[in-house]
C-alpha cells in the first residue's frame, strides 16, 4: 500500500448484475475499480454510467473471455503490467446450463466448467499469493445456494458452484491457520431476479426466479460486502436465508434433491 492513495478492486463479470452491484459500492468508498468482463461495449457502458453516479472514481476496463484457458494468466499479466495491486478481488464472473445434461451443448457445459472452475482457481492462486507476500487481500468468490446439494436439471452448474463453495472456505481456513491476513469468501445466493442469467441459462419457462426466496442483485452485493468487512468465510444473502440453509442442511440429500427439483421445474 506504500505511495498509494487508494485502494483497488478487480470486478469479474463486473458489466451487469451482481457485479455492476459490486462496483457501485467500491465507488462510493473511493476504491480504484478495475472492471473484467466481455464484450467492450457493455463494460465503456458501465463505466459511463458509474462515472455519472460517482464522478471522479478511477475506472478502468479489460474486455476479456474468462471462459478461455489461459484467462487467468492473461489477466494476471495484465495487472503486472500496468503496476495494478489488487487488494479486492470479486469473482462474479459466471452464467448457467440448464435441462438434462444430455440435452445441454457440451462445449457450452464445458465453458462453464473452465470458467467456474479452472479459471476462477486460477485467478485465486495468482493473486493470494501476491496478497500472502503484502499479508492483506480479499477475495470473494461467487458461489451459490446450490453448492450444497445435488441439483437434477442443474447438475453441472451446481457442482461448479461446490467447488467454489469448498475451494473458498478450504482456502480461507488454511490462511487462518497460517496467521495470514488476507480473507477468502464464497456467497451463495439464492435465484437471482433481474439480471440476464435467467434467459442465458434457458430458464424463462422455470419457476425459480419467482419464488419468494429469490433475491435481487443489489441485495447479494451489499451483504456480501458488510460479510467481507466483518471477514466472514460464507455469506447467504438476504433476510433469514442463512437461517433457512441451515435448517435445509439438516435434512437428508434426498430430499434435498426433490425440493431442488420441485424450484427447477417449468411452470
Amino acid at each position: 500500500m506504500t505511495g498509494r492513495t487508494k485502494r483497488t478492486v478487480l470486478i469479474t463479470g463486473g458489466s451487469s448484475g451482481i457485479g455492476l452491484e459490486f462496483a457501485k459500492l467500491f465507488a462510493r468508498d473511493n476504491y480504484s475499480i478495475l472492471l473484467v468482463a466481455h464484450p467492450r461495449d457493455d463494460l465503456e457502458a458501465t463505466k459511463a454510467q458509474l462515472l455519472e453516479s460517482y464522478p471522479g472514481s478511477d475506472i478502468s476496463v479489460r474486455s476479456q473471455d474468462l471462459a478461455q484457458q489461459d484467462a487467468a494468466e492473461l489477466l494476471y499479466g495484465f495487472t503486472r503490467e500496468n503496476n495494478i495491486l489488487v487488494d479486492v478481488l470479486v469473482n462474479c464472473a459466471g452464467f448457467g446450463t440448464y435441462g438434462f445434461v444430455d440435452h445441454i451443448e457440451l462445449d457450452r457445459d464445458l465453458s462453464m466448467l473452465q470458467l467456474h472452475v479452472g479459471t476462477l482457481y486460477h485467478i485465486n492462486r495468482l493473486y493470494v499469493r501476491d496478497m500472502i507476500e503484502r499479508d492483506v487481500g480479499h477475495i470473494i468468490n461467487m458461489s451459490s445456494i446450490s453448492a450444497f446439494q445435488p441439483n437434477p436439471y442443474f447438475a453441472t452448474y451446481g457442482a461448479t458452484k461446490s467447488f467454489i463453495l469448498n475451494f473458498s472456505r478450504a482456502l480461507n481456513y488454511e490462511l487462518r491457520e497460517k496467521g495470514s491476513n488476507v480473507h477468502i469468501m464464497a456467497v451463495c445466493p439464492t435465484a437471482v431476479k433481474d439480471t440476464g442469467f435467467q434467459i442465458t441459462a434457458g430458464m424463462s419457462k422455470t419457476k425459480t426466479f419467482d419464488s419468494w426466496m429469490s433475491i435481487t442483485p443489489d441485495v447479494v452485493a451489499q451483504d456480501a460486502y458488510h460479510a467481507m468487512k466483518h471477514k466472514k468465510d460464507l455469506v447467504v444473502p438476504g433476510r433469514f436465508m442463512g437461517l433457512a440453509r441451515s435448517i435445509a442442511c439438516r435434512l437428508p440429500s434426498k430430499w434435498l434433491m426433490r425440493m431442488s427439483r420441485d424450484q427447477l421445474r417449468e411452470k
